[in-house]
């Protein structure tokens, strides 16, 4: 089972697991609140979503498939097609553009669609289209998501 978790909707089990975890707007005690808009600076944190996999509790928790040791393949939505991404980006989505990621596992294949919030709707369109001929290719076995 796959659960898919949208901007600001994360659940309490899923933020624990981050020590400095601040929704907006959150305050501790009286009146310190944390507001993420209007701040001078952010301090970027590094952050490798690969190390998620790693804890096989956490794993458990949240039903991840596996230990996330499968074969990823990740393209972009063209209007000529599926274009291969350089392997060196994987991770780097850009708001301008559609992504079908096709990960495959032991057990099966999860086919993921990402699609940029400036996408076109020919775009859209496109990776809905490439996500449906990309799993008829795998014989209409893997779950898309």
């Amino acid at each position: 089972q796959i659960q898919v978790l949208p901007e600001g909707g994360e659940t309490p089990i899923f933020k624990q697991f981050f020590k400095d975890w601040k929704d907006k707007d959150q305050s501790d005690g009286f009146g310190k609140v944390y507001v993420t808009e209007r701040v001078a600076k952010i301090e970027q944190i590094e952050f490798d979503a690969t190390k998620l996999h790693e804890s096989p509790q956490m794993a458990a928790q949240h039903n991840m498939v596996d230990d996330g040791s499968g074969k990823v393949e990740i393209w972009r939505v063209e209007s000529s097609g599926r274009v291969p991404v350089d392997p060196e980006t994987y991770g780097q989505f850009y708001g301008g553009d559609c992504y079908i990621i096709l990960y495959t596992y032991p057990k099966g294949q999860i086919i993921y669609t990402w699609q940029g919030a400036h996408t076109t709707k020919d775009e859209l369109t496109a990776s809905a289209f490439l996500t449906v001929q990309l799993d008829r290719l795998l014989n209409d076995q893997a779950v898309q998501v």
